[in-house]
Formats: C-alpha cells, structure tokens, sequence
C-alpha cells in the first residue's frame, strides 16, 4: 500500500509539473496560491519561475518594490540589485522613497544583496532624522560612505544628506566628529579624483566643502586635545 501511494505521489507531482506552467498568473492572489501550491509540493523550480514571473510583471507596471519582494522570494541576486539601484535613481530623480515601508520587515533578506542592505541601511537614516536621533544619523550615514555599498554615482547623494546634521545641525549641536568630517571630506576628493561628479555639480561640491571645513573647526573645538 506504501508503494503504491508513493507512486500515486510521484504522478501527481508529474501532472502538477505540466500543469502549473499553464495556470495564467492574472492576479498577485492567484500567483501566491501558486506559489504555495509549489513549495507545498517539493517544486522549487517552478516556485522560483512563478516568482520571476510575478518580479518581472511588477517591474514592468511600474511597481519595484513589489517587484523586489517578489525577487527575493526567487533568491534572485542579480534581480535584487538591479532592481536596488533602480530605486536609489529614482530617489536621486525625485528626491523621495515611495512605498518602501516593507523593507522594515526584511530582517537577513537584505543580506543578499549589497545593494539592498545599502538601500535598507539608506531609509533607516532618513527614519532616523526624522526622529530627530541627529547622532544616530550622523553615525550611520558616515558608515554607509565609508562602506561603498551603494552605487558610487550615490555619494554625492550621502554627502549632500550630511548638510543638515553638520556645522551644529538644526539645534547648533556638533553632532559630527572630526574623524568622521575626514571620512566625508576623503570621500569628495576620491569622486572627484574617481570623475564620479556631473558637469553640474560643481556648486554642490563647493557647498559641500565649505560646510565640511566649517564644521571640521567646529568639531576640532568641541573634542579634547
């Protein structure tokens, strides 16, 4: 009788492998049942393949966060970082994040990509500032320059992010140390020794440096001798 069900078992996983390549994925509900059905039944393959087909189909509509969860479930790395970067260019564009509330959630997920432990690392400082934990920020922010997780066309975006909380920040508190002042003031020369700036950030630049230089006194005042 043992032998029979398993061999009743080995059909049915037959007829599911033919099957569910065929079942249209019209619905993010249907696609998740899908799925399920899948990893219920040993089928990783196809679990995967419903997975890229779902990322693929969000990437497409317009939806890369949708689409990121969807790549993560597939494991696919090159998908998760593409898809990353994406994001972070549309930051630079737009100058905001939208609907990315899930990756508070990811847990070890954003250890799978470099790129998606950055962009999580990225929006945890910005929850940060908003929080008004001014030195948090400042820490993270400065390990996320040293670290060259992110694109390098992002660090100027990070350097400009560190305007508000040098020179004092909003409070006139020195929130920024001078050994980290160094580390955004090496980074802006490496971009512009690595020709990492655009013809039109030379006013950035400039503002960057003057706030850097001003804030390095500032700070060399502040800490003991």
């Amino acid at each position: 009788s043992s032998g029979i069900n398993a061999e009743y078992g080995q059909m049915g996983k037959g007829y599911l492998q033919l099957a569910i390549p065929r079942i249209p994925l019209e619905s993010e509900r249907k696609a998740t049942r899908v799925y399920s059905a899948c990893q219920k039944h040993g089928l990783m393959d196809l679990a995967g393949s419903v997975c890229k087909v779902m990322a693929a189909k969000a990437r497409q509509a317009g939806s890369p966060g949708l689409s990121l969860i969807w790549s993560l479930q597939a494991k696919d790395l090159a998908s998760v970082t593409a898809i990353s970067e994406e994001i972070l260019d549309s930051y630079i564009e737009t100058g905001g994040f939208a609907n990315l509330e899930f990756l508070d959630q990811l847990g070890s997920n954003k250890l799978l990509s470099n790129r998606l432990l950055f962009l999580g690392k990225y929006r945890e400082f910005h929850n940060l500032v908003k929080a008004g934990e001014l030195r948090g920020a400042a820490d993270l922010l400065v390990s996320l320059v040293e670290s060259k997780m992110g694109p390098p066309r992002f660090q100027i975006t990070l350097l400009l992010d560190s305007l508000p909380l040098i020179n004092g920040g909003p409070t006139g508190e020195i929130v920024m140390s001078s050994r980290q002042t160094y580390v955004l003031m090496k980074a802006l020369e490496d971009m512009q020794i690595k020709k990492l700036l655009k013809e039109g950030d030379s006013q950035k630049v400039e503002t960057i440096r003057l706030a850097l230089v001003t804030n390095l006194a500032s700070s060399l005042l502040e800490e003991p001798w």
